[in-house]
C-alpha cells in the first residue's frame, strides 16, 4: 500500500514538502541530511529493540556523503536502507543493476545457520521452483562470489557487526539477483555442489500481474480462493465478489494469501472481510508515531469493517507465507480478528507498517517507509503475529509439496465431523 502521508505542516516542512521549488544541487551530505530528517519525522519503527537505529544512522552516513552524482547518491542511500532489514524501507528510483525489491521480485528466502546460508522458503511456480530448488539447500555463491563475501560487501561501511536478521535479509536480497538479467547460484545439495542459472524473479513478478486477480478452485467439498498479488487493485473487489458467489455452495473455504507480496489497500481488505461477518467489527489497529513526535499527542485508532453480501457462513481457513506482505499480512490478521478465521502460516513477509512515499527533494530521490505502526486488534504487532497453526514452509516443502494447503484442508475436513 503506497501513499503520500500529509498529517502536519511542521513535519511536512521538515521533510522538504511545502511550496514547489527546484531541487538544490545533488550532494551526498545534503541528500543524507534530507533522508535522515524524513526518517526521524515519519518512520514508525525508529524504536526497535532488535536494532540500534542511532548506530545504523551514524555508521551509514559516511558512504552516502562520499557519493557523487544523482545515481550514485541514490544507490548509496538504498544500500543504507538495507541495514534496517525492513523491506518497506527503500530509496528509489532503483537502477537496473540494483538488487531486486524483496519480497515482490523474489523467489527465495535464505537464513544464516551457523556459517552456512540455507534456503528456507521457495516461491511456488517461480524460476527457482521450476529449476528444482528446495528448502534445505545451502547457497554457497552468487554469480561466482561466495555468498558470505557478498553479504559482507553489502554491509561494508554501513553495518559494523551485522545481526542475524541483517545477515539473513542481505543474503535473501543477494540470492534474488539484480533487477535486470539472470543470476547464477551455486548450491551444496547433500555432498554435491550444483550451479544453476535462474531466470529473474522480477520477470516472474510481472507475469503474476497478468493473472486474473482471484482464482477459484475446488478440492472436494471445499473451495480455494487465491489472490494473485492483486490486493492493490480495486477491481479485485468485484473479482472476489464474483468468485465468492461461485463458491457459496462449498461447505468450507480456503482464502489463499500466499501470493500477495506487494501488499495492497484497505478498501480491498475490508471488502473481503465484510463477506464473513454479520455486524461491524474491528480488524486492525493503527498508531502514527510521527504525529506524536511532532505534537506530543499520540494518534491511535482502530479500523472497522462492515458486513457485505453475500455472507459465507461455513468454516474459513486462511493461508499466509513469506510472500504474504503488508496488506496481505493485514488481511490475514483481519480475517482472524474480525471473522474468526483459522490462520495457517510460517513467518510472513514482516513488512513494517503502512507504506508511504516521500519525495526527498534532492538527487531525484524518493523514500518509501512504514509511517504507521499496524497491529492486530489485540495489540500484537502485525510483524509479530503468529498463526493459529504455525507452519515451517509457506509454499513448497523439501519434497516440493504444498503441505500448507494440505494442512488447511485437513483442518476443514475435521470441522465436518
Amino acid at each position: 500500500m503506497r501513499r503520500t502521508a500529509r498529517w502536519g505542516l511542521g513535519a511536512l516542512l521538515t521533510a522538504g514538502f511545502g511550496p514547489a521549488t527546484a531541487e538544490p544541487p545533488c550532494t551526498g551530505p545534503a541528500a543524507w541530511a534530507a533522508f535522515e530528517r524524513t526518517l526521524r519525522a515519519y518512520y514508525a519503527y525508529l524504536e526497535r529493540p532488535e536494532l540500534d537505529v542511532a548506530a545504523v544512522l551514524a555508521q551509514a552516513r559516511d558512504p552516502v556523503a562520499a557519493a557523487q552524482g544523482d545515481a550514485a547518491v541514490r544507490a548509496a542511500l538504498l544500500r543504507a536502507t538495507y541495514a534496517f532489514a525492513d523491506p518497506h524501507l527503500l530509496v528509489g528510483p532503483i537502477a537496473d543493476d540494483g538488487l531486486n525489491v524483496f519480497p515482490t521480485s523474489s523467489d527465495l528466502v535464505v537464513a544464516a545457520r551457523a556459517e552456512a546460508f540455507i534456503v528456507t522458503q521457495v516461491r511456488a511456480g517461480s524460476p527457482a521452483a521450476q529449476a528444482g530448488v528446495r528448502p534445505g539447500w545451502q547457497v554457497t555463491a552468487v554469480d561466482g562470489q561466495p555468498l558470505a563475501q557478498a553479504v559482507a560487501a553489502l554491509h561494508a561501511g554501513v553495518v559494523a557487526r551485522p545481526s542475524p536478521a541483517q545477515r539473513d535479509y542481505a543474503a535473501s536480497l543477494l540470492v534474488n539477483g539484480r533487477r535486470a538479467g539472470e543470476r547464477r547460484l551455486t548450491f551444496q545439495v547433500g555432498d554435491q555442489p550444483r550451479t544453476l542459472t535462474l531466470g529473474n524473479p522480477r520477470d516472474f513478478a510481472k507475469a503474476v500481474q497478468q493473472r486474473p486477480p482471484v482464482t477459484l478452485t475446488r478440492v472436494g467439498d471445499s473451495a480455494v480462493l487465491r489472490f494473485e498479488n492483486s490486493l492493490g487493485d480495486r477491481a479485485t473487489i468485484a473479482a472476489f465478489d464474483a468468485a465468492l458467489k461461485g463458491a457459496l455452495d462449498a461447505r468450507a473455504l480456503v482464502i489463499d494469501l500466499r501470493n500477495t507480496p506487494s501488499g495492497g489497500n484497505t478498501d480491498v481488505a475490508r471488502a473481503v472481510i465484510g463477506h464473513f461477518i454479520d455486524r461491524e467489527r474491528p480488524y486492525q489497529r493503527h498508531r502514527i508515531p510521527g504525529v506524536e513526535r511532532e505534537t506530543t499527542v499520540p494518534r491511535v485508532f482502530v479500523e472497522w469493517v462492515a458486513p457485505r453480501a453475500p455472507r459465507f457462513t461455513g468454516p474459513v481457513a486462511v493461508l499466509g507465507g513469506p510472500w504474504t506482505g503488508s496488506m496481505g499480512e493485514g488481511l490475514v490478521i483481519g480475517l482472524h480478528a474480525a471473522a474468526g478465521a483459522r490462520t495457517f502460516a510460517p513467518d510472513m513477509g514482516d513488512l513494517l507498517g503502512a507504506l508511504h512515499r516521500f519525495p526527498l527533494g534532492i538527487c531525484g530521490a524518493t523514500v518509501e517507509l512504514g509511517a504507521e505502526h499496524l497491529s492486530h486488534v489485540d495489540g500484537t504487532p502485525r510483524e509479530a503475529y503468529v498463526a493459529d497453526v504455525p507452519l515451517e514452509f509457506g509454499d513448497l516443502n523439501p519434497a516440493g509439496e504444498d503441505a500448507a494447503l494440505a494442512a488447511a484442508l485437513a483442518w476443514l475436513a475435521q470441522q465436518a465431523r
